[in-house]
């Protein structure tokens, strides 16, 4: 198990369960494992929106959609996705 899916299982059970605690999440981690899995995968294809801001983020600078740059951010973010849904 990667630690993002365990901050990601934390979070959702910190904002959907009904009297959070540390107590309850160690008890009932492995329910929330499986939709923090979901969640990450469902983030691993990079929406335009996503392409537009990494590009805008580049040190390479500015706005280069439809570019090799595109590519790059793109296989990088779906990498590290890869690596957090990872067994471990």
């Amino acid at each position: 198990m990667t630690d993002m899916i365990e901050r990601v299982a934390r979070a959702l059970y910190e904002n959907f369960a009904a009297e959070p605690n540390d107590k309850s999440f160690a008890a009932l981690a492995n329910t929330w494992r499986k939709p923090a899995r979901a969640a990450i995968a469902a983030m691993r294809d990079c929406t335009p929106e996503m392409l537009d801001a990494g590009s805008a983020a580049h040190p390479a600078g500015g706005y280069v959609r439809e570019t090799l740059l595109t590519d790059i951010i793109e296989c990088e973010w779906v990498a590290m996705c890869d690596a957090a849904l990872e067994e471990k």
